[in-house]
């Protein structure tokens, strides 16, 4: 379990206190001490006075004077009173023939005692001990009294210690709450002085915390403290380092999210285990995929495709670019060129690969449409070329063979031969002009066209007015619904081509004596034009394929009227450069209606 780390003022402020209550508990006990030494010192020292002023005063009383035992206890008990001080007289023997505080008939003989034997001796001597006589503890200073006519006596004076006691001990109480008193204060003081030192820390550490948190525009305050103040400057200077490197790495980084986001190509990167290290949108969308669900996952989750599962194993064998063209069978088929390079980190160690897929779907599909178009263009034109010089040949070779026949019947054959010429040159010549007009709207992609508002009735009526003659000629009528007030935003020509080829084709394909509707309406904003016939019909199947160049349902039908297999093709160019769309409806032998909707429908 992680423990709790205490602040640093509870480290500082308790051993400023223990420092302070240590140092004044010493300074307290060697005051004591030192005072009792003291007193004891002077004690000594007075006693020695006394006692020396009392040899010589009892030296004269007993070798001069000849003072009996009683008047000298008299003596003893009078200066005593006067100095406050125990005097007792001792002989050579031990007896104690006076004292100022005691009954001598009582005391003992005080002969063996320590400082009395000492001064028997002739020398002066000190004793602290306990008195049983006065019950208390007792400083002894004994002194010889000397005659050379007699043994030597002792004179001692004493003073009770325990007083001293009473003092030290009343100075020790005193020193002890001055103590107390002291602790307290310095304990203030030294909690005043640990916030003064670790409120400057604080502030630093909740800064650095701020900038932990990613706050790197945050700045401490300089602390009174030259140290503390230089950490906060160097502090203060990384944190506008790291902030102006992070802030270069974050704008980088977004440089290259927005390149790797609004790349039109795929893109992929992958480690060593084949996990995804990430993945653009584009890459994403191929997979049908949410980019941000597929980091860290395997590539095998995603990418279903034996292909690629080889190419990205191939491409983590090797450290040389690898490439190829993959299919993704989905909605609808999908050519990829995909390309592999090695992908190494900051110390040149392999760490994966990255892929980039170029969706050439469309390339593939132009590759083959060209194809197609170039072989249905040189069919389509082989064919009447073809016609017309066999036939060229089969009138040079009549006009070789037969000189001498009829005029009329050469005329005759000669008139039916060149109109198969005729209808078939007229036929190249409609290919060419809707092969042209195709690649003219192809080239101009829709930045050619003109749009103004135009009157639909009038547009439709021209184009109409194109086919009537035909229609006539096979009993075909055309209804035509169109209200005068409807106009749109058209470009007439363009226009009037799209409808001319819808009502063009309707006519080829209707039988004779039917009849074809075309009607034009506001729908939402919108203009809807409808194409409608009752011919044959189409089978579902053909259906999406009838804008395609050059796509017939029924080719032979289709070239014996003439038509190029363009029709459709351009007028679904012309309706997108309208911002519009054409649909279809047909079932075989219910007829067909072609729908065309454009935006930008007023009322006049």
């Amino acid at each position: 379990m992680h423990r709790k780390k205490p602040k640093l003022i509870w480290r500082i402020f308790p051993s400023f206190l223990v420092i302070i209550l240590l140092s004044l508990t010493v300074e307290a006990w060697y005051s004591t001490t030192y005072f009792k030494s003291f007193f004891l010192e002077t004690s000594q020292r007075e006693l020695m006075v006394r006692a020396s002023l009392m040899q010589d005063r009892f030296a004269r009383a007993l070798y001069v004077d000849g003072l009996s035992p009683q008047q000298i206890d008299a003596l003893c008990k009078n200066l005593g009173e006067k100095i406050q001080t125990r005097i007792t007289v001792i002989q050579h023997s031990g007896e104690v023939i006076g004292d100022s505080f005691a009954r001598v008939e009582t005391m003992e003989n005080h002969g063996k005692r320590p400082e009395i034997l000492t001064a028997l001796s002739g020398e002066k001597s000190m004793a602290v001990r306990y008195s049983p006589t006065l019950d208390k503890n007792m400083m002894y200073i004994a002194l010889p009294i000397v005659d050379s006519r007699s043994d030597p006596a002792v004179i001692r004076t004493a003073v009770s210690i325990s007083d001293i006691d009473a003092k030290v001990e009343a100075m020790r109480n005193s020193i002890s709450l001055v103590l107390v008193l002291t602790t307290m204060a310095a304990a203030l003081a030294s909690l005043y002085v640990s916030r003064r030192i670790t409120n400057p820390v604080e502030q630093m550490r909740k800064g650095a915390q701020a900038f932990s948190k990613g706050n790197l525009t945050n700045r401490l305050l300089s602390p009174d403290t030259e140290e503390l103040s230089q950490l906060a400057q160097s502090m203060n200077l990384m944190a506008a380092e790291l902030n102006k490197k992070i802030m270069d790495v974050r704008n980088r980084s977004r440089e290259l999210e927005a390149v790797h986001t609004s790349m039109q190509e795929g893109v992929i990167a992958i480690n060593g285990q084949e996990q995804i290290i990430t993945i653009n949108k584009a890459a994403a969308k191929i997979f049908d995929f949410s980019p941000e669900t597929l980091k860290t996952k395997h590539v095998l989750e995603v990418a279903r495709n034996y292909d690629l599962q080889v190419f990205i194993r191939k491409a983590l064998a090797t450290s040389e670019p690898v490439e190829d063209d993959i299919v993704i069978d989905r909605d609808e088929r999908m050519v990829l060129n995909i390309h592999s390079t090695a992908l190494y980190d900051a110390h040149d160690k392999r760490m994966g690969t990255l892929i980039i897929f170029h969706d050439i779907t469309r390339i593939r599909l132009l590759e083959t449409m060209h194809k197609d178009f170039a072989a249905n263009v040189s069919h389509e034109l082989k064919t009447p070329l073809t016609t017309i010089k066999g036939f060229i040949e089969t009138l040079l070779q009549m006009m070789a063979d037969s000189p001498g026949a009829s005029a009329q019947d050469s005329a005759a054959q000669y008139s039916r031969f060149l109109g198969i010429i005729e209808k078939n040159v007229n036929r190249m010549v409609r290919l060419i002009d809707d092969l042209l007009a195709l690649a003219r709207l192809e080239r101009l992609k829709g930045t050619g066209i003109q749009l103004e508002v135009h009157p639909l009735a009038a547009l439709i009526q021209k184009a109409v007015g194109f086919c009537a003659d035909r229609a006539e000629g096979r009993g075909i009528t055309m209804e035509v619904h169109c209200p005068d007030a409807i106009a749109g935003m058209v470009d007439p020509t363009l226009m009037e081509q799209a409808v001319f080829n819808l009502v063009d084709n309707a006519v080829k394909y209707s039988d004779d004596g039917a009849c074809v509707t075309i009607n034009a309406e506001l729908k939402d904003r919108n203009i809807e034009i409808q194409v409608k016939d009752t011919g044959p019909g189409i089978d579902a199947a053909h259906l999406p394929k009838v804008f395609n160049r050059f796509y017939r349902v029924d080719k032979g039908r289709s070239r014996d009227q003439g038509g190029t297999g363009l029709g459709l093709a351009i007028v679904k160019h012309i309706v997108q450069y309208h911002n519009g769309r054409i649909e279809v409806e047909s079932r075989r032998g219910k007829g067909t209606c072609f729908t065309i909707t454009i935006p930008g429908a007023t009322v006049l």
